[in-house]
């Protein structure tokens, strides 16, 4: 089912507003995840999102490099990290102060790291209007950190 039909099912029982959201926040997410290198999957809305993604550009010290690059960020807030292999954080998806949690894990000898994003309360809105900032995060965060879904 697509994100937009899953979107309409939900939506049958929601006010008209609901469905023009549905169709204008699809053809974002489809271009985000385009650019991010994620696949737009039926669960693009859910609330929490969990990829594992490899690095794209793999060197020595890459995980170092990664957390660097995430407290850099102006959208991030590293809230607490558990040794080298896991960071956890807030991520701003949109202008708004609302924030989405998640952690990082990386697998050094893999070259692949496990991103968790899982909207706040902040996020439960009015019958699903907002939903897809879990799936907006990790676009921008994969994006920023040189992520791509996938084989080698």
């Amino acid at each position: 089912m697509s994100v937009l039909a899953e979107y309409r099912q939900e939506a049958g029982r929601t006010p008209a507003v609901n469905v023009v959201w549905a169709v204008a926040v699809r053809p974002s997410l489809r271009r985000r995840a385009r650019t991010a290198g994620i696949p737009l999957t039926p669960d693009a809305l859910a609330r929490r999102q969990t990829r594992q993604l490899r690095v794209l550009r793999p060197s020595v010290g890459w995980p170092d490099r990664m957390r660097t690059e995430l407290k850099a960020s102006d959208r991030a807030s590293v809230t607490a990290e558990k040794g080298r292999e896991e960071a956890w954080f807030q991520w701003r998806p949109g202008r708004r102060r609302h924030t989405v949690w998640g952690s990082i894990t990386f697998d050094e000898a893999a070259g692949t790291v496990l991103l968790d994003l899982r909207e706040g309360a902040a996020y439960t809105g009015v019958s699903g209007v907002r939903r897809g900032a879990s799936f907006v995060a990790l676009c921008q965060v994969a994006g920023g950190l040189g992520l791509v879904e996938g084989e080698d």
